[in-house]
């Protein structure tokens, strides 16, 4: 071949054809071109370009049964900065694009003739070959992240054998039906065993998803008795936009489109998405399925979750011109089955079809203990059947509208709250929650807790409702490490106000957390430490509610019974987000500091978790309902504690109590001088009880009975601690009554942003005026700053006694 047939002028953008040998090119552009549906996944059989690299995005290694995170091991997905974020940021902006509308149309996929583009093709061409990798690139790594989502959230999803696809959905169809179908269908040849229509060999996936959609809607017509309420569709040209990132969405192969009384249509629209799929199915070939395209199905079973929030288990399925694969989620993770042959077991598959299309809700997963009336294919209507105070049934009318609280996770405690009426028309609180066999059931402490003011009030409990394990194959290990057995309880309430973050007001805010402090005070004398404190775990009170009721303190999944002010044992999962724990409890982990002894968490640690709510009041929020757009910016005064590194956010939040507070990093103006000065105060009082509990940890100043000794004269002050917080807000509360919520004024020269400091200087030397010897005494005063001094600082001698 003439070399100015194989070389290009250097003056011209170079294209990855133009790397290439004439039939190469052929080649290459033939299968570079030939993208796959939009988000059901993209794969192309060459890669001729280096992918792109992505410093912060982590990459997945593919292996025979499980993708593995490369890079640094991520904190497991309970509370994390999506919980802060959720207690941050307004509902997000519907998309624009309406659920059901086409995906943006993909480049032709090449004819023939286009298959063997030559060296002196137009230059266009191949840019417009060379543009079509780099979108299909990029749709990979969405994929890649939305799947790095969904396995963070549901963790490892092991492998079964394919025996556990012949055990499901045994009692939903007899044998001689099934038999009788083979028998007299066009669709399977039984000499033969082999779906006739189904092609083997295939060179175009595009081939195959039709031909599943004729077979599966000839079983689901014939056997099915659905009476028009399951569909199969071909979903291809379909966006299944998500719930908890409406600029994310899924395009699944295909989908069981299902009506009644769990199932809306997707935002009130036409067409078929996550709202009212009773399940989705993929389509690859043998040629080039991958564990990735198991591990979608991932992210379709946890949208499916989120969409539909009676979910106990959600199922889906992968099939190939050959084979089939299902992946199933519940609030214990999920697994996934091996391989099993479509044409050898063609009752197994088809059974499989009729289990994830039954007309019975409670078949695909549902719980149909909640159900809705759906008119025009919207919910307008609903009840909750639950247990009363006497062990009787009693259905509840459901107040329509967003629920009260949704946790957006599939793996753990799923927590959805329900707002209801009862029969007296009086507002309750129903709470659905899954707890791991070793946690103590929630109500127990809330029985415990009857009659405290600020707390939580239970009316009626109803345990047992499902277990995990039921919904695991035969042969499943359930001695996996991995594996914790989950039990579904429902909890009837009170109910109060709204979250803490929607306050109206700034005495609002401040009187609901200094009242859920005193709850706090009066739940430990009971026996009972909360060890979860956050913004979320904080409702407002009833408007009009009496000092003692005007903030609520709820959530007791994760409490202990003690008789003292420590919960006396070690944990090594804590509850909340880096945001409220502590800086002691940040450093008792297994990456903790070697130079401090590991305590129990104790009363202290949810004081400090009550100072960083406050934080994020004063940081989050430049007015009511009006959060500040960058709170969590990665160098923000509260962003910088969502670190991976426990250690490293420990170091940050006590750099913040000794050398920082509220004042250093600026407040919105919002805020009034009362309330700044507060968090001023509160700070100090901090920061001298944190330096006095690690002093009593170090290792080089104490053996550990001694730092039992010294906590324990730490401990005999705990009445004072309380007494004197709440008297911090007692004085804001005052001032805001006197003086009112007037803005602060702007200053002229703001306080520069400090940096953080390397771990190895932790702890600095504090910033009070005058230095603390080590042998110092703790008293009960707020330590005075050497930048400001408040008025509570002034006056907590005088600080009134508490409700």
């Amino acid at each position: 071949m003439p070399a100015s047939r194989t070389k290009r002028s250097t003056t011209r953008p170079q294209t990855v054809s133009q790397t290439l040998t004439e039939p190469q090119q052929a080649k290459h552009v033939t299968k570079s071109a030939r993208t796959e549906d939009a988000t059901a996944g993209i794969r192309t059989t060459t890669r001729p370009t280096k992918p792109k690299f992505h410093p912060k995005q982590r990459i997945y290694r593919n292996t025979e049964t499980s993708n593995r995170l490369q890079g640094p091991r991520a904190r497991p997905f309970t509370r994390s900065l999506a919980a802060a974020h959720r207690a941050q940021e307004c509902a997000p902006p519907e998309p624009q694009v309406t659920p059901s509308a086409p995906v943006a149309t993909t480049p032709p996929k090449p004819d023939s003739h286009r298959g063997s583009l030559r060296s002196d093709t137009p230059l266009e061409t191949l840019e417009n070959a060379s543009a079509v990798v780099d979108e299909a690139q990029d749709i990979r790594d969405k994929l890649a992240e939305q799947r790095r989502a969904a396995l963070s959230d549901l963790g490892k999803l092991p492998t079964v054998g394919d025996s556990a696809l012949d055990e499901l959905y045994r009692d939903i169809v007899s044998e001689r039906r099934i038999g009788a179908f083979l028998a007299k269908s066009t669709l399977y040849d039984l000499e033969r065993q082999v779906w006739v229509d189904i092609p083997s060999g295939t060179e175009d996936k595009t081939n195959l998803t039709p031909v599943f959609v004729r077979v599966i809607k000839a079983i689901i017509d014939e056997l099915g008795h659905s009476k028009s309420t399951r569909e199969i569709v071909d979903a291809r040209n379909t966006k299944f936009w998500h719930l908890d990132d409406r600029t994310q969405s899924s395009n699944p192969c295909m989908a069981i489109k299902a009506a009644g009384p769990s199932f809306s249509l997707p935002h009130g629209g036409n067409g078929v998405g996550f709202d009212n799929a009773a399940s989705v199915f993929d389509v690859k070939r043998d040629a080039d399925v991958c564990e990735d395209d198991a591990d979608q199905l991932a992210v379709y079973n946890r949208q499916l979750f989120f969409h539909q929030l009676n979910r106990v288990f959600s199922r889906s399925l992968l099939f190939t011109e050959t084979r089939v694969r299902l992946v199933h989620c519940d609030r214990s993770g999920g697994y996934k089955t091996a391989w099993l042959n479509v044409h050898d077991h063609p009752r197994t598959f088809i059974r499989l079809i009729l289990g994830l299309s039954s007309p019975r809700e409670s078949a695909l997963g549902l719980d149909t203990s909640v159900q809705w009336t759906i008119k025009n294919g919207a919910k307008v209507a609903g009840t909750i059947t639950t247990l009363d105070a006497s062990g009787k049934k009693v259905k509840h009318q459901l107040m329509m509208g967003v629920p009260y609280f949704v946790k957006h996770s599939v793996r753990g405690s799923g927590t959805v709250c329900w707002l209801a009426k009862d029969k007296a028309g009086r507002r309750i609180l129903i709470k659905d929650a899954w707890r791991t066999d070793a946690q103590v059931p929630e109500y127990t402490f809330l029985e415990h807790a009857k009659g405290v003011a600020g707390v939580a009030q239970v009316l009626a409990t109803e345990d047992d409702r499902v277990q995990t394990k039921t919904h695991r194959p035969g042969g499943f290990d359930f001695a996996s490490p991995d594996f914790y057995n989950r039990t579904m309880c429902r909890v009837t309430m009170e109910c109060y106000g709204s979250p803490l973050y929607k306050f109206t007001s700034q005495r609002q805010a401040l009187a609901a957390l200094r009242d859920a402090i005193k709850a706090h005070w009066d739940l430990l004398q009971t026996g009972i430490l909360h060890r979860d404190v956050s913004m979320e775990n904080i409702l407002l009170g009833e408007d009009g509610a009496p000092v003692g009721r005007r903030g609520i303190l709820i959530d007791l999944e994760f409490a202990i019974l003690t008789g003292g002010p420590t919960a006396g044992l070690l944990t090594e999962n804590q509850a909340g987000t880096y945001l409220y724990q502590s800086a002691s409890i940040l450093r008792n982990g297994p990456s903790g500091d070697r130079a401090f002894f590991r305590v129990a968490h104790d009363y202290l640690d949810d004081l400090e978790s009550f100072f960083w709510v406050l934080c994020h009041l004063l940081h989050g929020y430049e007015g009511a309902n009006q959060p500040v757009p960058d709170a969590f910016s990665p160098k923000s005064a509260i962003g910088r504690f969502e670190n991976l590194d426990a250690f490293e956010a420990s170091c940050t939040k006590q750099l913040y109590l000794m050398r920082e507070g509220p004042n250093f990093w600026g407040i919105p103006l919002f805020w009034s001088e009362a309330s700044l000065d507060l968090g001023e105060s509160f700070c100090a009082y901090m920061y001298k009880l944190t330096e006095a509990k690690l002093k009593c940890r170090m290792r080089r100043k104490s053996s550990s009975s001694s730092t039992h000794t010294l906590l324990q004269e730490l401990y005999n002050r705990l009445h004072h601690h309380y007494h004197d917080i709440i008297g911090l807000f007692d004085v804001a509360l005052e001032r805001l009554e006197r003086d009112g919520e007037a803005p602060r004024r702007e200053k002229s020269e703001p306080s520069s942003v400090p940096s953080t400091p390397p771990v190895s200087c932790f702890p600095p030397e504090p910033r009070s005026a005058q230095k603390r010897r080590s042998d110092d005494v703790l008293d009960d005063r707020p330590a005075k700053r050497q930048r400001s001094v408040s008025f509570a600082d002034r006056h907590v001698s005088q600080q009134p006694e508490c409700d």
